[in-house]
């Protein structure tokens, strides 16, 4: 019999709300001393809907998704009432600024 490449480490602990995920696994998305107060705003390690997630309170998590949606929403009603629309990377807008770049 030829011998295993790989082989599934240990569970998490509490892996069943965890999505069965593998110590590595449910590592990999914890924020260490290093990251906690470097990361961007954007990281999706400060989504308090992520985290309630990932604590396994899916009632929570949904309740919080709902509600950052609804600003999204909201947000996106506001842009295209100023005759603003998103695009990928910036806002284009026709009062003649053209187009500005967000990121790199």
């Amino acid at each position: 019999m030829p011998e295993p490449l790989w082989q599934v480490g240990p569970l998490s602990d509490g892996a069943a709300p965890r999505y069965g995920f593998t110590r590595f696994a449910a590592q990999l998305n914890e924020m260490t001393g290093v990251e906690r107060g470097r990361l961007p705003p954007t990281d999706s390690r400060l989504r308090p809907d992520q985290r309630a997630l990932e604590d396994g309170d899916m009632e929570r998590a949904e309740q919080l998704k709902a509600r950052l949606e609804e600003r999204q929403r909201a947000r996106r009603r506001e842009m295209e009432e100023r005759g603003m629309s998103g695009c990928r990377g910036g806002l284009s807008s026709p009062g003649g600024m053209g187009m500005r770049r967000f990121g790199g």
